[in-house]
Order: structure tokens, then sequence, then C-alpha cells
């Protein structure tokens, strides 16, 4: 029923635990496929992928083009994008079931926190937790469940090759997304190494500049 895409990078340290979070709904038959959309990476992450049973897609690294094609190749009814870094707690196996039966014409988000205790991520938990609620704009972290039907009607990852997050959430518009009432717990090491405050002011610049029409341009593609 559900073909899970995950866009990896280099991502072995964090994979298996995403990956063993879905095993329960695979032995149910809930998750029909994961699908590993890998932009190239260079450690165990394929290893990973192909020793549990994942389809791999192979193509460049860029997570909006990653995401394309992996949908792209998707067999299920529904499509699950989860980030490589994001595990799915006890219980949400029956709330995905209950969306797909209750709410076919909508995309559903999980609700997101942080595997790290610092202040600063509870504040950045308390911003995507505003900005999901209220604005309708959930991150990537906050994982993505939508049918075939409604990820074709809004035009897929095709276009969206930058922010492609943003651009499915007002593809899809506030009427269009639905909280779902379980809990996703995102690996904060990538923040960490950025830095809390500066993902923090960056999301929040390029949100800003992405509503005045300056969207980041495309990433330019390497000449072989």
């Amino acid at each position: 029923m559900i073909s899970v895409i995950i866009p990896t990078l280099n991502d072995e340290a964090t994979l298996v635990r995403t990956l063993s979070g879905l095993v329960p709904a695979v032995v149910d038959g809930l998750i029909k496929e994961v699908i590993i959309a890998d932009g190239g990476s260079e450690d165990a992450t394929l290893e990973i992928a192909d020793s549990t049973g994942c389809r791999i897609v192979r193509t460049d690294a860029n997570r909006g083009l990653q995401l394309w094609q992996g949908c792209r190749e998707a067999r299920g009814d529904w499509l699950l994008i989860l980030h490589p870094d994001s595990l799915l707690t006890e219980g949400w196996m029956s709330h995905v079931e209950e969306h797909i039966k209750r709410h076919p014409l909508r995309a559903g988000y999980f609700r997101l926190s942080f595997d790290d205790p610092s202040w600063f991520a509870r504040l950045w938990g308390e911003v995507v937790a505003f900005n999901s609620r209220w604005l309708a704009l959930p991150t990537g972290d906050h994982g993505l469940l939508l049918s075939r039907p409604l990820y074709d009607a809004v035009g897929g990852y095709k276009e969206r090759v930058v922010y492609e997050d943003l651009g499915m959430d007002l593809a899809l518009g506030r009427a269009r997304l639905r909280a779902i009432p379980a809990a996703l717990v995102t690996n904060g090491e990538r923040f960490r190494r950025g830095g809390w405050y500066l993902s923090l002011v960056t999301r929040f610049s390029r949100l800003v500049l992405y509503g005045l029409g300056f969207p980041p341009k495309p990433p330019t593609k390497k000449p072989n």
C-alpha cells in the first residue's frame, strides 16, 4: 500500500535506526516497499539499504531531484517521504492507517521532536511547530504522507529542485495538509554541527526571501 521514499547521501550513521522503525509496518503489509533515492553515497549507506531489502535509485545529489526520482519509481498507492535521520515512534502505524481511511484527499505530517535536550533544540522545535500549525508549512523533517493521486495533482517534486518541502507545502495548501498525531524523532547531529542558532536564522531568512519571490537558483549541473 505505502511506498516509503528516503533521500540519502552518506547517511550510514542514522539510516539503520530509521529503517528499524519501519520493520513492523513491512511485516504487517502496510509498507509495500522502501526506496532509497541516493545522491552518490561513499560510505556504507548503499550496503545498508541493499542488505535490508530496500530498492535503490541512484540520482544526482539534490534532495528535490532525489525525491522526484524516488516517487517516480514508487509503486504504492500512498507515498511516505522520510529523511534518513528520522524515526517514527511506537503507535505510528495506527495513526497512518486512520489517515489513509478517513482523509484520502489530504496529506499528513507528523509531530516533530529532536533527540537533543538543549534549549536551542527545544526552541527550534517550537519554531517548526508554529510553522506547521499556524502557517501550514511543515518542514521535510516532519515527514509527509500523501496519496499518489494527490501527489500527481500538485505536480510532485519534478520542478522543485530547491526548497522542495516548502514548494510542496504551498502547492498542497492549508486545506490539504493535516497533522498526524504520531511522533517523529529527528537526529539533531546535523543541526548541532551547523549550529542551532544558525539553522534557525537561515530557515527564517530563506522563508522570507522565498515569500518575497527570491527563491535560490537551482544548482548548476557539473559537466561530465
